[in-house]
């Protein structure tokens, strides 16, 4: 029987409580908590029944796993603090608040060992999945283009509270368009491949001191060209696809990813696509600390080339 323990390391992330409750759920606690903000840090380990951490002195604590979901400046300092005491690491999005910051998280846990995950929960999403393996069976042909478009109505919407950390830009490092387009570059490289070039043009509507939507065009290392989308400004919580190959096509709509053949308009399959939960994120985590198959874990540097992608872009804030 394993320890199912873990310590978290920062609590700003509006997703902590999704992967709270997917770690309630397999079994594991939070044991141990570090927070920058002692009045979060003190509420945290109340409801969570956990005491308080020391960051220099993680590998005392008798806990193997860390969750880091600090604000994305902090995410470098925290990762590697864990990963030298000997912690495997899930952080949340993105992986660090720069290309640079990433790529030396990711050569530290490749240096010793340790798994450092990404929660870019598309990879666990069960149409997703099933579009990635006819992909990789070559059921499309070559891929031609693809748009992709990840947005929601929390900016103007009163379930996504602004006011914070979010929208400062020494605490964020990217603004709102790259809040979500993480998950789409992510998806993106996994789907196709590595992303050759890209350039985003962002909007303000909100009146924050960051972007909150815009649009990026990216071009694939193998030829395709594609489009990004995303953003806080949307009438709606959107997931679409438009993938078009020789041979065949996708296109995800209202929850529904249709299959269908060059020339035809009718689709051959309709796949439904099951609610969109960012908790998810941890499950591959979860599943290679117990043992079991993971093959939705993002390899580190995955999530370095999305930093590398955003930061070609244009859309790191400065710091």
């Amino acid at each position: 029987m394993i320890d199912q323990t873990l310590v978290l390391l920062g609590g700003a992330h509006v997703h902590l409580p999704d992967h709270l409750e997917h770690i309630k759920k397999r079994g594991w606690r939070i044991s141990h908590v570090f927070d920058r903000d002692t009045e979060r840090r003190d509420e945290l380990c109340k409801s969570l029944k956990a005491e308080p951490a020391d960051p220099e002195r993680l590998a005392d604590l008798g806990c193997r796993r860390a969750v880091v979901c600090s604000e994305t400046v902090f995410h470098e300092e925290d990762i590697l603090n864990a990963l030298e005491a000997g912690l495997h690491v899930f952080t949340e999005k993105p992986l660090a608040g720069s290309a640079q910051a990433a790529e030396r998280c990711a050569r530290k846990a490749e240096r010793l060992g340790l798994t450092l995950h990404t929660g870019y929960f598309f990879r666990t999403n069960d149409a997703l999945r099933r579009l990635h393996a006819m992909l990789r069976a070559g059921a499309f042909g070559t891929i031609v283009d693809v748009r992709m478009r990840f947005s929601h109505d929390g900016g103007y919407a009163n379930w996504l509270d602004l006011d914070c950390w979010m929208t400062d830009p020494a605490l964020a490092c990217y603004g709102g368009f790259a809040d979500e387009a993480v998950h789409v570059i992510d998806a993106l490289q996994w789907l196709i491949g590595p992303i050759h070039s890209a350039h985003a043009v962002t909007g303000n509507a909100l009146g924050w001191q960051v972007d909150d939507h815009g649009a990026g065009l990216v071009k694939f290392e193998n030829g395709a060209t594609g489009v990004v989308e995303a953003g806080w400004t949307d009438s709606e919580m959107r997931l679409e696809i438009d993938l078009t190959g020789e041979t065949g096509w996708a296109l995800l709509r209202a929850g529904k990813l249709e299959i269908g053949r060059r020339g035809t308009e009718a689709p051959e399959d309709v796949i439904p696509l099951s609610p969109l939960d960012a908790g998810e994120g941890i499950e591959p985590f979860l599943d290679r600390l117990e043992g079991a198959e993971a093959s939705a874990l993002v390899p580190p540097f995955d999530a370095v080339r999305v930093n590398r992608v955003l930061d070609e872009m244009g859309v790191r804030l400065p710091q």
